[in-house]
């Protein structure tokens, strides 16, 4: 034999020896694919039915720190709930949806979760107007509404299914003013006079008998060097965070050196990094603390955080979110176990009677739909923009 059929017979061999060894791991591959199907694939009968629970909130515009407080909590809650086996056989998904802080487009976003007959429950929207938007959509409906973050009075008034995880603005307003008058101010002013929490201001402080040099509003917001309303031992700010900010800075620059009081929204940081060192000495009352400082909560946080790359620390909307989800899920179960499939008419009805106790203590609703004796927490603002709890004035932060 030549070299050249020599080395065609080599050639030839070789080629035999790779095909049979792709042969052989194709046979290998196939056998794998047999053997992985049955336990990674779904087959009829296999899949665990499914259930929704609905979140709307601000994800863009100036209140997007909202949404990105909550969500993290909300599906925390569901990968707790679902990794342990879901809730009666059913898988708990989220359908999430942005309303921008627009009541418009809050209607909008109630209407989708309205007509998917998977949604038993809403958790939302996180502010009055917005919540307010889609009421009459949820009720109409039949889907609860848990609604933290809130303090409008007519949240609650006479309806069936809405849940405020909080108190109404009047016990807000309450806790102000009587710190004012346990101080020893007689005089008072009010920055956002139209909004909830300023209402109810006027009202309790008119009911106390404390003066009240001026009501603003936030419309047009204006005033000059002098003007009569900067006399007042204290001024009530009832505004969002950025807004807030920038009154906190007028009013010093203005020569206001008395005292600066708010509500919760004053507690994000965003209000600190518009205010700078004006917030030096602002306090608030707040029914929703800071996670960091609420005692067990380290395995909350720290779960809290891994849900994502770059998620910043839980802020004070996180836990109040997390609880409502746990409440709806604590709902369902007993939904299920009872009536062996969910709907938001049952939900809503066992959630009138609900009581959990969490890491925000024990919340349950009143007859009213708010949530009954719910505790307040003061925090008093550094010049470094950092709020301290006031342990003096607070509810003991503890797990009951």
């Amino acid at each position: 034999m030549s070299w050249r059929g020599t080395l065609r017979a080599r050639k030839s061999g070789a080629l035999d020896g790779r095909a049979w060894c792709t042969r052989l791991r194709l046979a290998l591959c196939l056998l794998l694919l047999v053997l992985v199907l049955p336990a990674g694939c779904s087959f009829p009968g296999s899949v665990r039915p499914t259930v929704k629970i609905g979140l709307v909130a601000p994800f863009e515009g100036r209140y997007r720190y909202i949404g990105y407080d909550v969500i993290y909590a909300v599906r925390l809650a569901l990968r707790e709930v679902n990794s342990a086996g879901g809730i009666g056989g059913y898988n708990v998904e989220l359908v999430a949806y942005d309303d921008g802080g627009d009541p418009a487009l809050a209607l909008q976003q109630a209407r989708k979760l309205a007509i998917d007959p998977q949604v038993v429950a809403v958790i939302g929207h996180f502010r009055d107007e917005t919540t307010l938007a889609g009421l009459d959509v949820y009720q109409d409906a039949g889907i609860p509404l848990i609604a933290p973050g809130v303090l409008a009075s007519s949240l609650t008034d006479g309806r069936d299914g809405v849940f405020r995880l909080g108190p109404p603005s009047s016990a807000i307003a309450e806790a102000l003013v009587g710190r004012i008058v346990e101080s020893g101010h007689d005089s008072l002013a009010v920055v956002g006079a139209e909004g909830a929490l300023g209402s109810a201001i006027l009202a309790d402080a008119e009911l106390r008998g404390v003066g009240m040099i001026a009501a603003l509003s936030l419309d047009g917001l204006e005033w000059e060097d002098g003007a009569p309303f900067l006399a007042a031992d204290a001024i009530v700010c009832d505004a969002g965070p950025l807004v807030a900010g920038e009154v906190v800075v007028d009013l010093r620059a203005a020569g206001f050196t008395g005292w600066l009081l708010g509500g919760p929204s004053l507690l994000t940081g965003d209000f600190a990094a518009v205010a700078g060192s004006a917030a030096d000495g602002v306090l608030l009352v707040t029914p929703w603390p800071l996670p960091s400082e609420v005692e067990g909560s380290d395995d909350f946080r720290i779960a809290y955080q891994d849900m994502g790359y770059h998620v910043s620390p839980p802020g004070p909307l996180a836990l109040p979110a997390y609880e409502a989800t746990w409440l709806i899920l604590e709902a369902l179960e007993r939904d299920i176990a009872a009536e062996g499939e969910p709907t938001g008419q049952s939900v809503s009805g066992i959630l009138v009677d609900a009581e959990r106790s969490g890491l925000l203590g024990r919340i349950a609703f009143d007859g009213q739909g708010d949530w009954a004796d719910a505790p307040l927490y003061w925090y008093e603002l550094g010049s470094d923009g950092l709020p301290r709890l006031s342990s003096e004035l607070s509810t003991p932060l503890r797990v009951l």
